[in-house]
């Protein structure tokens, strides 16, 4: 009943260099990084604005456009990463914690630009 397991040898076991981190793990997509980095960079620039805005500070609301020209070059970046980058990517919840912030800075300033350009966003 005991069976003799061989050892593996020293020359067939890969070896970590932790310097450079481990040879196992994807180093992810740096376009799905970057486009993620637009849309949190979006996000914070207009919770910013929001909150000026609430403050008193009526004219905040021109700086509306910044989080749209931010979180859309961030959404075809993410894009772009998730399709053409696709082996490099560990998880596909990367790409959704990367869509997701894009998506929120493209609803918050388009309707930040809505407050500041006066739309009538519901017929009376």
């Amino acid at each position: 009943m005991s069976e003799s397991r061989e050892l593996p040898s020293r020359s067939s076991t890969p070896t970590v260099n932790y310097a450079h981190g481990s040879i196992f793990a994807p180093t992810g997509s740096p376009l799905l990084r970057l486009g993620g980095g637009l849309g949190i960079a979006a996000c914070v620039v207009g919770l910013a604005i929001f909150l000026a805005a609430c403050a008193g500070l009526k004219m905040s609301v021109a700086l509306s456009p910044i989080p749209v020209i931010l979180a859309v070059p961030g959404f075809i970046l993410t894009l772009i990463g998730a399709t053409t980058q696709k082996h490099m990517i560990a998880e596909d919840t990367h790409v959704l914690a990367a869509f997701f912030p894009c998506i929120l800075g493209i609803a918050g300033g388009l309707l930040e630009m809505a407050v500041w350009l006066q739309w009538h966003m519901f017929a009376r």
